[in-house]
């Protein structure tokens, strides 16, 4: 699998595409200013949160998320 994200070459082929799924729905969920802040090269740090088994999905401004196995993230 080719891996976009810099930041997230580490991942398994599995964890990657929890990453790449969510973010497209996180994505769609946003108006267009925010769209421009979240794209995928704004993806600075990405980590597997084993307690709550998500990723931690770190952005260039300094906000993140938990990106969920389930499609959900928060």
């Amino acid at each position: 699998m080719a891996r976009e994200i810099s930041a997230a070459r580490h991942l398994t082929d599995n964890a990657y595409s929890v990453l790449e799924a969510v973010h497209t729905k996180h994505i769609k969920s946003m108006g267009e200013a925010e769209r421009s802040k979240y794209g995928m090269e704004n993806i600075v740090k990405v980590k597997f949160n084993k307690k709550e088994n998500c990723l931690n999905v770190h952005f260039d401004d300094g906000n993140w998320w938990h990106y969920c196995p389930d499609g959900t993230w928060y």
